[in-house]
């Protein structure tokens, strides 16, 4: 079997029928047929016309009996031509043109050098620096080659960046993984945002919640490791009521369609976070598990050797609007932004641990030349 590396989140990248028309993404295909113990059901009600779409059971050229090897599968429907709505191969809706949120893998719709904010005045009392509202990365007419993609040909091998337990040695992630569709979607449905695996397929280290930041004792040095929560067993984000796969503004993360409680079709009221923003961060961190970072990580050591000192990425209240989580800052499947001058000689983790050259790609950002951070604060 072979390994597999983190998907992501945003528009979907999934199994569907082979030429039946426009499909929406876990709609269709993709709903769970499995029958409950004890129960019965017509096989024309059980997905008994559905197998033909993607599987062989004698003449299979692929793994799991598929008729084609991921992506390619994958892609006789989301891709362009006939199929699901959702080409995420150019990060756009064949059909209408409009942006994908997650982006595409060869090519996406990211303004990232069209990104633009208003400035407000000093909050008072004692108010600190000037706060950001009206955040806009719009999208482009048309779609532009990506400079960063999580990779998907099932073949490339990478890093699987801050995968494992904060450590004093040096560990920089998970080695030689290969990423495929399937590692983090279900084909086969399971009532999950994007039908989204609870953990992704080989991910090696479940999140753990931080219960509190690492602490230094000034005196000694003495270094207290993050006080973190066992373990779960994955990260189950609730089905969106109304699935909306485009946008017009690339800062827009929440979705709104997404209850807080699965399999509840009751949307989140007006201040609540949805049940997308509430648990994105926790199902990127099954993966790259050392990058959640709770509130007061940027100025406490972490104990890790690596990844030492830390942006906070697990905050989700006020509706999930411009805070600090993973999707704020990044796309799912691929980001068309650029980075030039300094933001082009940002080292990989590691720095010199692994190579002194830097990496010059986008990192899946929003915004051109780490721009994504003026979007909230104002230096």
């Amino acid at each position: 079997m072979k390994r597999l590396l983190l998907l992501g989140v945003g528009s979907a990248l999934m199994f569907t029928m082979g030429g039946v028309g426009p499909a929406q993404a876990d709609n269709g295909p993709h709903v769970s047929t499995a029958v409950a113990a004890g129960g019965s059901a017509l096989l024309s009600n059980a997905g008994g016309g559905r197998c033909a779409s993607c599987h062989r059971a004698h003449t299979a050229t692929a793994e799991y009996l598929l008729m084609d090897s991921q992506p390619a599968m994958c892609f006789t429907c989301h891709a362009a031509g006939t199929g699901a709505s959702t080409n995420v191969v150019d990060g756009q809706n064949k059909y209408n043109s409009l942006a994908l949120r997650g982006g595409g893998f060869t090519n996406a719709m990211i303004n990232g050098a069209g990104a633009s904010k208003s400035i407000g005045t000093v909050i008072p009392p004692g108010g600190h620096g000037l706060p950001t509202t009206n955040q806009l990365v719009p999208a482009l007419a048309a779609p532009s080659a990506v400079t960063s993609k999580h990779q998907i040909d099932g073949t490339t091998t990478g890093t699987m960046w801050g995968n494992g337990a904060i450590s004093p040695n040096v560990n920089l992630g998970k080695p030689t993984v290969t990423l495929e569709c399937g590692s983090c979607h279900d084909p086969h449905g399971n009532g999950n945002y994007r039908i989204l695996k609870p953990v992704p397929v080989d991910a090696g280290t479940l999140v753990q919640t931080i219960i509190s930041p690492a602490t230094t004792n000034a005196t000694t040095g003495v270094v207290t490791p993050a006080e973190l929560s066992a373990p779960p067993e994955g990260v189950n984000i609730p089905d969106a009521v109304s699935k909306v796969y485009t946008t017009d503004n690339y800062w827009t993360v929440a979705d709104r369609q997404v209850p807080t409680v699965k399999g509840s079709t009751t949307l989140p009221a007006a201040g609540v976070t949805d049940g997308y923003i509430a648990n994105v961060s926790q199902w990127c961190a099954t993966c790259h598990t050392r990058y959640l970072a709770g509130s007061g990580s940027y100025k406490t050591d972490s104990g890790d050797a690596v990844f030492t000192y830390r942006h906070r990425s697990n905050r989700n209240n006020s509706a999930g609007v411009s805070r600090p989580n993973c999707i704020q800052c990044h796309v799912s499947h691929g980001s068309n932004v650029t980075m030039t001058g300094d933001a082009a000689t940002v080292a990989l983790p590691g720095g010199g641990l692994v190579s002194a050259a830097p990496s010059s790609d986008s990192r899946l950002l929003r915004v051109n030349n780490r721009g994504t951070c003026v979007m909230c604060h104002n230096v």
